[in-house]
């Protein structure tokens, strides 16, 4: 039977009817699930992220730090699983962009778009700034000063742009090194920590006396930042092998993965704060500190190269639906949106450097990337999950358990998102105006193009489709 199949396939002759790909150019079918994981993994720098927040987390929410950490993971995968019923059906670079757009229309489909477009730039911006200032840091032995830091930004930036623009597979197996090399090296430092201070957990059970809920919802939407990007991989679905089965396979790997790494750092830190008050960080216990701040400048690293790598392929999907400039949607010969990869690093370095050198510093920065990563992302994946059960409706599979799996996540991201925008009102009105100014600014600018030219509302929401090159027809007749 198999010789016969084999025979068959043998004799067979490509199709010639099935037209142009809207992603036509971009290289296709070559990546693999590990090249998924690695890209979602490394957008959620976990082994930076965990270095650095949960003393934080500790300081936000005492006791209930750890059960925040539970909570967020809890999220994230309902989440991963409502993005999960639309990669296992569309394959598109716009990733979160396209599934909004399917399920609730262009305009829907554009503030999603928008959002998650600020927000990997604003964590691609943020990211860049504190690994090279860590990075400098550690070479001139103290506080680096503002021409060494922008010095560094300047080289990351433009090894960003030159891995991106060399193709996918290049760029995700130096993620996957990377960020394998950061979180192996954390969760060994978590361990030694737990062995330090004798396994002293009792902070990991919650005291009555540290219970509020604003400071528990606020601490879930602070723990949150070790999450974003999770979704990222499910931009590279065009590029994947069997998009359909790897991008939600590796989704769920990338925040299972992620999850254990925030569970296994979380619970050592606060072991710290338990035993050692005075010592509140895994550095301070080991005595490594030098080492702790190049783990986390590696791992914040290979975050902005991740986001940019994201951000280059949601803005080749809008370049492509007539959204963005025509330059976004072309490709190089290695099938690569090079250009686009290349502008958008241009603009992620431009930003820290340009703080910098009007004298201002990565704390200024961050007064306006923090609320507008944490805006975009969660307003991204709310929108998402409002966009399931309209999507799954329309072709027909809405099922009760399908519903219930897009509602439940979807009424934790809004009161996540009411929490964390009346919080940030109070601490950062500045910031907070900054980054609602610049989505409202991004979403009127695509509402004026979708009206002038109505011919692209039509495309917004394209995904990829099987080519000629994709299949067979029976074999050939002489």
């Amino acid at each position: 039977m198999s010789t016969a199949l084999a025979d068959a396939i043998e004799r067979a002759r490509p199709r010639s009817d099935l037209g142009r790909s809207p992603f036509a150019g971009l290289r296709r079918r070559h990546a693999r699930t590990v090249d998924v994981v690695a890209q979602s993994v490394a957008a959620t720098a976990p082994a930076g992220v965990l270095l650095v927040h949960p003393a934080a987390a500790y300081a936000r929410s005492g006791s209930f730090a750890f059960l925040d950490i539970a909570i967020t993971i809890t999220l994230v995968v309902g989440v991963a699983l409502v993005i999960g019923m639309f990669a296992r059906r569309i394959a598109s670079t716009g990733s979160l962009y396209t599934f909004a757009a399917r399920g609730l229309g262009p305009h829907a489909g554009l503030v999603a778009g928008a959002a998650l477009g600020i927000g990997y730039l604003a964590v691609a911006v943020n990211t860049l700034a504190s690994g090279s200032a860590r990075i400098a840091s550690l070479l001139s032995g103290g506080e680096a000063p503002p021409w060494l830091v922008m010095v560094f930004v300047v080289g990351f930036g433009a090894v960003i742009a030159i891995v991106v623009a060399r193709g996918l597979r290049i760029s995700t197996r130096i993620l996957f090194v990377l960020e394998a090399i950061a979180v192996l090296t954390v969760l060994a430092l978590s361990i030694a920590a737990l062995s330090l201070t004798r396994w002293d957990v009792a902070l990991l059970v919650p005291r009555a006396a540290d219970f509020s809920l604003d400071a528990i919802i606020t601490g879930v939407a602070f723990a949150l930042i070790g999450f974003v990007g999770f979704e990222s991989g499910a931009a590279l679905g065009p590029e994947t092998r069997r998009p359909f089965a790897a991008v939600p396979r590796a989704i769920m790997v990338s925040v299972g993965a992620t999850g254990v790494v925030m569970l296994v750092g979380t619970a050592a830190q606060l072991s710290i704060v338990a035993d050692r008050p005075g010592a509140a960080s895994l550095s301070a216990v080991t005595g490594l500190s030098r080492l702790t701040d190049l783990i986390v400048a590696i791992s914040f690293l290979a975050c902005a190269l991740a986001m940019t790598n994201a951000a280059t392929r949601l803005a080749f999907a809008m370049s492509r639906e007539g959204l963005l400039p025509s330059a976004f949607g072309r490709v190089s010969r290695r099938g690569v949106p090079a250009a686009a990869g290349m502008m958008l690093a241009a603009a992620v370095t431009a930003v820290p450097v340009a703080a910098l050198a009007w004298g201002g510093s990565r704390h200024d920065v961050r007064v306006v990337t923090s609320p507008a990563s944490i805006l975009g992302f969660v307003l991204a994946y709310a929108l998402v999950c409002a966009a399931a059960p309209v999507f799954l409706r329309r072709i027909g599979e809405l099922t009760v358990r399908g519903a219930l799996l897009c509602v439940v996540p979807l009424g934790g991201l809004l009161c996540i998102l009411g929490f964390y925008v009346a919080a940030t009102v109070r601490d950062n009105l500045s910031g907070l105006l900054w980054a609602t100014g610049i989505l409202a600014a991004v979403v009127a600018a695509g509402s004026v193009r979708i009206a002038r030219h109505p011919g692209v509302g039509e495309r917004i929401g394209v995904h990829d489709w099987p080519t000629d090159a994709d299949c067979l027809d029976g074999p050939a007749r002489s």
